[in-house]
């Protein structure tokens, strides 16, 4: 197995780790290593402590460790926050930080402050000239980490970064012995997050109008199509809130436009009574949910699967949604771009339901096909020029459930998109007959929906003792753990809802089964029973806001095996 090396940055939040990890990452990657990196930061804008680590090796990773190869210390509160084997190599401005007594590992004492004082730049630029210590440190060339800083800092800012890189690369003497390979599929590969990932593929599936009010962790698929709009045609509205959000997105696509909104748990529970009226009108909706900790604010920059079962049943009465639960940034693209298609053939919300740690996390990819998938727009009603005023029979079923839906214009497409229940028309009536009719058909649609979903399938050996139950980037941590240990395999869901379970069952029957999962109360694990009649016994849960560790997987195995 090719060693997998652990560097980490920790410092206040002020001191710009969350632009160093990303710029470091390049670095890495133009040597010829896989990366993923990990961020941690409190909801503060000052203050506190932030922290970036990344994974790195010969091969691709995929998930965070607990073990810190290097480590560099920005400022006392490091001390209080870390722990170090003896081994682990600690890069700081010792002379001027007064926690550092008695901690483990080996200290390189890099005179950061000075360095900055007699470039005389800013205070913040330690920061780069202990990313340049570190890339000494670890045998980096020179001339790569210059080239990349050069580019990840334009303008006026980039030559003073570079010496200041350069600076603390020269004042690193100490040295872990690491391959340098030319690798040029790692070179040429895209660092991106999840978010990221989500906001290509909706680019890919011809996105025309985005709206919502900023909620982290699902902020930044809004910062994306912001700055991308323009060369790709989307109207973006960052909203006064998050009702207005997803009110803005069912008008775009009532108008027939390809409409998105995205937010978390806090901001989707003001968008409750919105999706129940696209369900009722029938109007496409994508909804990209990244989840976070709760109830109510919860814990805003940490994560959690704990969202699954309120996606499932958020508004009131009874209606078909489809939920996508990608792993990784390969899915979040292409199940973007599927969640598009789903929601305009059956005239359903669909979701795309993330987390933080797969939608702020940056992973590597190797391919991302950017030809995936072709516009499917369904059932549309090209109307009728002879008779350009007649009301249309809009909920009258045309297929499997599914109506024809005219765009706004359209001749001969009159119709009212009533919140109450309604004619074929659209007209509001409370009929007994009608309800069961229009329930009846919209339910219909249920199991093609169900065809069109990925389905659950299993990941290792067939014959192995344990089998973990997991669904979204839980994956990408199984992934990673059984690189170590064969002795476990996994069935993953890439999507949850609606699936066939009859099958579902099949898969999982006669298995050692354990849930594992981001939330306290085994959501899929519950939802595997109601549907299947199949009791899960074991599960492994955290709910503390932090990600599965690669090394509490292995734990966890050895303990059970």
């Amino acid at each position: 197995m090719e060693k997998t090396y652990v560097w980490k940055v920790g410092g206040p939040a002020g001191f710009g780790i969350t632009t160093l990890g990303p710029v470091f990452a390049k670095i890495l990657k133009d040597c010829g290593f896989y990366v993923h990196g990990y961020l941690e930061y409190p909801s503060l804008i000052r203050g506190g402590y932030n922290s970036y680590q990344m994974v790195f090796g010969k091969t691709p990773v995929k998930a965070p460790k607990k073990r810190i190869d290097l480590y560099i210390a920005l400022d006392d509160v490091c001390f209080e926050k870390e722990t170090f084997d003896d081994d682990t190599v600690v890069i700081a401005d010792f002379d001027n930080l007064k926690k550092a007594d008695g901690i483990k590992g080996k200290k390189i004492n890099i005179p950061l402050k000075k360095i900055v004082e007699d470039l005389n730049g800013k205070d913040i630029m330690r920061n780069t000239a202990a990313m340049g210590a570190s890339a000494a440190a670890l045998g980096l060339p020179k001339d790569v980490m210059t080239e990349v800083v050069k580019v990840s800092y334009p303008g006026k800012i980039s030559q003073p970064n570079i010496d200041a890189a350069c600076a603390g690369y020269d004042a690193c003497t100490a040295h872990i012995p690491l391959e340098i390979t030319k690798n040029d599929a790692c070179k040429n590969a895209p660092v991106m997050t999840g978010n990221e990932a989500v906001a290509i593929g909706a680019i890919r599936a011809g996105v025309s109008f985005f709206s919502t009010y900023p909620m982290t962790p699902a902020s930044s698929i809004l910062h994306y199509l912001a700055k991308e709009a323009r060369d790709y045609h989307v109207t973006v509205k960052h909203a006064e809130d998050e009702i207005a959000g997803i009110l803005m997105a069912i008008g775009a696509a009532h108008a027939g436009g390809r409409a998105m909104t995205g937010t978390s748990g806090g901001g989707f529970a003001l968008m409750n009574e919105g999706l129940g009226l696209a369900a009722i009108t029938e109007t496409p909706l994508v909804i990209a949910l990244s989840q976070r900790p709760g109830p109510a604010t919860g814990m805003p920059t940490w994560t959690e699967q704990a969202d699954l079962r309120y996606a499932m049943h958020a508004s009131q009465g009874e209606f078909l949604r489809a939920i996508f639960t990608p792993a990784d940034l390969g899915e979040a693209y292409r199940f973007t771009v599927d969640a598009f298609n789903v929601a305009e053939k059956y005239q359903i919300p669909v979701f795309v339901l993330l987390d933080k740690f797969l939608s702020e996390s940056h992973f590597m990819t190797t391919g991302m096909d950017t030809n995936y998938g072709t516009m499917d727009r369904g059932m549309i009603y090209e109307g009728d020029p002879e008779k350009p005023f007649d009301h249309f029979q809009r909920y009258a079923e045309a297929e499997n459930g599914v109506c024809r839906r005219p765009m706004m214009g359209t001749p001969g497409g009159l119709f009212i998109a009533a919140s109450n229940e309604h004619d074929k028309t659209g007209f509001v009536i409370d009929t007994a007959d009608n309800r069961v009719y229009q329930t009846d058909r919209r339910f219909k649609k249920q199991p093609f929906v169900a065809a069109e979903m990925p389905h659950p399938y299993l990941i290792g050996k067939p014959e192995a003792k344990l089998t973990f139950v997991c669904f979204g980037s839980m994956k990408q941590v199984l992934d990673e753990a059984m690189k170590f240990d064969d002795r476990f395999n996994f069935v993953y869901f890439p999507a949850v809802h609606p699936l066939d379970w009859e099958k579902v069952a099949g898969l999982l029957k006669g298995k050692n089964l354990c849930a594992f999962e981001n939330n306290k109360t085994a959501q899929l694990k519950s939802i595997i029973t109601e549907n299947t009649g199949i009791v899960i016994e074991k599960q492994f849960l955290k709910y503390d806001g932090r990600p599965f560790f690669t090394e509490e997987v292995l734990e966890y195995v050895n303990e059970v095996l």
